[in-house]
C-alpha cells in the first residue's frame, strides 16, 4: 500500500474514533417516542416518511417490514451503523479541502481533525441519534451530501445534484449541511474575492443544494395532486415572516449562549466564534484587504441565513435540534478558514479543548438518555404488576387502557438533566400506551379516559411520583391510568 493509502486510511481511523468515543454509549438498545411508534406501526411511518419526501428512508423500511423486520429492533446496531457513516462523510469532506487547508506540523494536524470532529460531535446533534429508527436515514443523508460536496469540487455539477437530491431524499436538512461547507470552499478557492467565477460557483451551488431540496419538496405536492399521496407531512409558507426573523434571532442567541441548555450558561460557542473571526478578520485588516472584509461577513450572514433557512420555510417554524445542529457546522467552517491564517498552538489547544467539552456533554446527554428509558420501562412494568395481581384478584382479564396526565405533567423526568426538545424526552405521558404495549410485550386496546372516573379519582390532582393505588383505576376490563 502506497504512503497516500495508509494516510487516507489512517485519516478515517481518527475520525471515526472522535465520532466512536462521543456517541458509543448509544451503541446499546434505546429509545425515544418516535422509536416506540415506528417499533409498534412500521407501516405508518412508511407512508409519513413518503408524505416527508424521504423517499429513500421510505424504501429502507419497507424493504425492512417485508422481510419482518423494522429498523427500532436493534436501534444500537442502527447507530453503529450510523456513526461510521458519518465518519465517512466528514473524511469525505476533508479530501474535499485537501487541497485547501495543509498542516504543516504536528498542532496544526491535531487542530484540523478537531474542526472536522465538530461536525457531527456536537450536543446538538445528539438529538438525531435520539431517533434510533431514523440514525441510518441521518447518516446516509449527510454522507450523499458530502460525497456531493466532493463531486462539486470536482467541478462535477451533475453529479454534485444527484447526491444532493438523494440525500434530500434521505433527509432535507442535509442539503443545508453542503450548502454551508460548499459557500466556504468556494470562499477559499477564489482566494477571498468576489468575482464573475465566485458568482457563478455560488449560483451553482445554491442550485445543487437547496435547489435539489426545492425539487424534493415539491415532489410531493405533485404526488398528492396525483393522489399517489395522501397529504403533505409539512406545511410549507410564509406565515408570519417577521415573527420567524425574531424567533430565529432569538433562538440563535440562545445557541451562542448554551446551546439550548446542554451546556453550561457561559456563552462558550460565541467566544469560539469571536476566537475564529478575530484572526480571520485580523489577517484581513492586517492585509488592507477590505473586499475580503466584505466577503466575509457576507459569508457568515449566509451561513446564519442557511442555518435556519428549512425552518423559515415551514408556515409555523419549528427549529429543533435535528434541524438547527448545522449552527456547528457554521462554527466548524468558521474555525477552518482562521486555521488557514494560524497553525500555532493555540488554535489546536481551543479547537481540541472545544471538542473535548463538546464530547463530554454529549456522553452526559447519552448518560441521562438511557436514564429516562430506564425510568419509562420501569413504570411502564410497574403498571403492569398492577394489571397482573388485579388479574389475579378477581379472574378479569385486562383488555383496554385509557390514560391520561395530571395538572402538570412535564415532557421530561425532573432527575434528568440535559434536555430540549426531544432530548431526552420522556415516553410516559406522551405514547403512554405504546410505551406499556412495547415493554410488557402485550397489546391494551387505546381507549379515551372515562369522564366519570376522571372527575372521581384524577380531576384538579398533581403528583410528582408514581402511586398505583391513587394513580390507576380498574373498572372491569379496563384500565384507568393518569400519569404524573
Amino acid at each position: 500500500m502506497t504512503a497516500k493509502g495508509k494516510e487516507l486510511i489512517n485519516r478515517f481511523i481518527v475520525d471515526y474514533f472522535i465520532l466512536f468515543i462521543t456517541w458509543c454509549g448509544m451503541f446499546r438498545r434505546s429509545f425515544n417516542c418516535d422509536t416506540l411508534f415506528h417499533y409498534a406501526h412500521p407501516e405508518v411511518d412508511i407512508i409519513g416518511r413518503c408524505e416527508g419526501g424521504r423517499y429513500l428512508a421510505g424504501l429502507l423500511d419497507y424493504i425492512l417490514y417485508r422481510f419482518g423486520r423494522t429498523t427500532a429492533d436493534h436501534t444500537g446496531i442502527t447507530v453503529m451503523i450510523a456513526v461510521f457513516l458519518l465518519a465517512a462523510a466528514v473524511w469525505i469532506v476533508q479530501l474535499s479541502f485537501e487541497e485547501k487547508i495543509k498542516c504543516r506540523n504536528i498542532y496544526a494536524k491535531i487542530a484540523y481533525y478537531a474542526i472536522y470532529g465538530l461536525l457531527f460531535s456536537n450536543v446538538l446533534f445528539s438529538e438525531s441519534l435520539m431517533f434510533g429508527e431514523c440514525s441510518v436515514m441521518f447518516g446516509l443523508s449527510y454522507l450523499f451530501a458530502s460525497i456531493g460536496i466532493w463531486f462539486f469540487t470536482k467541478r462535477k455539477y451533475w453529479a454534485a445534484f444527484l447526491l444532493f437530491l438523494c440525500s434530500a431524499m434521505e433527509y432535507q436538512v442535509a442539503v443545508a449541511y453542503g450548502a454551508i461547507i460548499l459557500s466556504v470552499w468556494i470562499f477559499l478557492e477564489n482566494e477571498y474575492k468576489i468575482t464573475k467565477q465566485t458568482v457563478v460557483q455560488e449560483l451553482i451551488c445554491g442550485f445543487s443544494t437547496f435547489g435539489a431540496g426545492l425539487i424534493d419538496m415539491e415532489s410531493i405536492n405533485v404526488l398528492v395532486r396525483l393522489g399517489i399521496l395522501e397529504s403533505a407531512e409539512k406545511d410549507a409558507g410564509m406565515g408570519d415572516f417577521l415573527g420567524k426573523i425574531f424567533t430565529c434571532i432569538k433562538d440563535f442567541s440562545v445557541l451562542l449562549r448554551d446551546s439550548r441548555g446542554l451546556m453550561p450558561k457561559v456563552w462558550l460557542p460565541l467566544l469560539i466564534f469571536l476566537f475564529a473571526c478575530c484572526i480571520t478578520l485580523w489577517k484581513f485588516i492586517k492585509e488592507k484587504n477590505a473586499r475580503a472584509v466584505l466577503y466575509y461577513c457576507l459569508l457568515m450572514a449566509a451561513m446564519f441565513i442557511m442555518v435556519y433557512a428549512l425552518p423559515m420555510a415551514q408556515r409555523e417554524i419549528m427549529p429543533y435540534p435535528r434541524m438547527v445542529w448545522i449552527f456547528y457546522v457554521m462554527q466548524a467552517m468558521a474555525l477552518l478558514i482562521a486555521f488557514r491564517f494560524t497553525e500555532g498552538k493555540i488554535m489546536c489547544y481551543v479547537c481540541c479543548g472545544y471538542l473535548a467539552v463538546q464530547i463530554m456533554f454529549c456522553q452526559l446527554i447519552v448518560m441521562n438518555h438511557l436514564l429516562s428509558n430506564t425510568l419509562d420501562k420501569t413504570y411502564a412494568m410497574m403498571f403492569y404488576e398492577e394489571v397482573e395481581k388485579y388479574e389475579a384478584e378477581t379472574g378479569i382479564t385486562v383488555r383496554r387502557l385509557g390514560v391520561a396526565n395530571d395538572t402538570d405533567a412535564p415532557l421530561s423526568y425532573n432527575n434528568v438533566h440535559y434536555k430540549t426538545d426531544q432530548i431526552n424526552e420522556r415516553a410516559l405521558g406522551i405514547v403512554t400506551n405504546t410505551l406499556v404495549d412495547v415493554i410488557t410485550g402485550r397489546e391494551f386496546e387505546k381507549v379515551p379516559m372515562d369522564e366519570e372516573v376522571y372527575r372521581t379519582y384524577f380531576a384538579g390532582k398533581d403528583w410528582d411520583y408514581f402511586n398505583a393505588s391513587e394513580q390507576i383505576i380498574f373498572v372491569g376490563d379496563t384500565a384507568y391510568w393518569i400519569i404524573f
